[in-house]
């Protein structure tokens, strides 16, 4: 199994193939300044967002993924900034990415529509160095691949809309509309960063006085590859406890869906939130796996709106 793992990476890395390029995670409900620089000061606070992602656990050179994304608060009411770092591995390649993102908020009657602007810088690396590489022949009989560490640095720009009710939401966004050259050095083939384009909707309504459900949906189109369809569903209880539900589709020719996922979440203050999912492979690669993790971490800073108590300091 080991071997085999190599052999597909090998193949990867040295073919010309199209593809998604960008990293997915469960949590499709938090951190959407990754595909949607609209979303930057959506919340009007300061708020910090961390996760992590094994994909595909049991497999050598798996997909994993970081993500830390800072938004900030509105400035002069309309004005929305946000911040975020990536990083991105699969066997021997990894990709670190930093964006800054901007967004103007028009406030509507009852509702707001924001425009956003992304620039981003990534570094694609590959090391062919790595010890674990294996060539059927021996590297010494296959020019293909030289024992070296490749990196290549690519600068881009992004835009997103996004208009929001007090109840739902629906947005769009390109994180990347420049096709840029990914190629690790001059060679007869040509490979480059392919446009995504995240499409999300949701919505929140209350039970009761106990319980809250937020759907929402996200749908992940790349050029020349099939597309990916989130649909999610979060049970709230009481603002504390979330229980969450992920069906993915696309993705895969052989299946309809792709993946299963639970999430398990908790509110150990209101302004701090944990969250932890997996899913459940329903494609032919589940033989060979034992299911993707994703840990979330959430703090956000309020703005406390209540009145003040005015205490006045004499004594009677």
């Amino acid at each position: 199994m080991k071997q085999a793992v190599y052999y597909i990476s090998f193949i990867l890395l040295s073919t010309t193939l199209v593809g998604q390029q960008d990293n997915h995670y469960t949590h499709i409900q938090y951190g959407q300044l990754n595909q949607n620089p609209a979303f930057a000061g959506q919340n009007d606070e300061l708020s910090f967002l961390l996760r992590n992602r094994n994909q595909w656990s049991g497999i050598i050179g798996a997909p994993q993924s970081q993500n830390f994304i800072v938004n900030l608060p509105l400035w002069y009411d309309a004005l929305g900034f946000g911040f975020g770092l990536n990083r991105y591995t699969i066997g021997v390649s990894e990709k670190l990415e930093m964006n800054a993102a901007y967004a103007y908020k028009l406030k509507l009657k009852a509702s707001s529509f924001s425009l956003g602007l992304q620039f981003s810088y990534r570094k694609f690396s590959n090391d062919f160095t790595d010890e674990t590489l294996i060539a059927i022949n021996g590297f010494e009989l296959d020019p293909s691949i030289d024992r070296i560490f490749y990196t290549q640095n690519i600068f881009n720009v992004g835009f997103g809309f996004l208009f929001k009710s007090a109840n739902y939401y629906l947005g769009a966004g390109v994180p990347r509309l420049t096709r840029a050259n990914l190629d690790l050095e001059i060679d007869q083939f040509q490979s480059t960063e392919v446009r995504h384009i995240y499409a999300t909707a949701g919505s929140s309504f209350e039970l009761n006085n106990e319980w809250t459900i937020k759907p929402a949906t996200l749908v992940k189109i790349a050029e020349n590859a099939p597309f990916d369809l989130d649909l999610q569903t979060n049970f709230i209880y009481r603002n504390q406890i979330h229980l969450g539900l992920n069906i993915r589709a696309g993705g895969s020719q052989n299946t309809i869906f792709e993946s299963l996922a639970i999430m398990l979440g908790m509110n150990f203050h209101p302004n701090l939130l944990a969250s932890i999912s997996y899913d459940f492979n329903t494609t032919i690669l589940r033989e060979y796996e034992d299911g993707s993790f994703e840990f979330l971490l959430k703090y956000r800073v309020s703005k406390d709106r209540s009145p003040k108590d005015i205490q006045n300091p004499r004594y009677y």
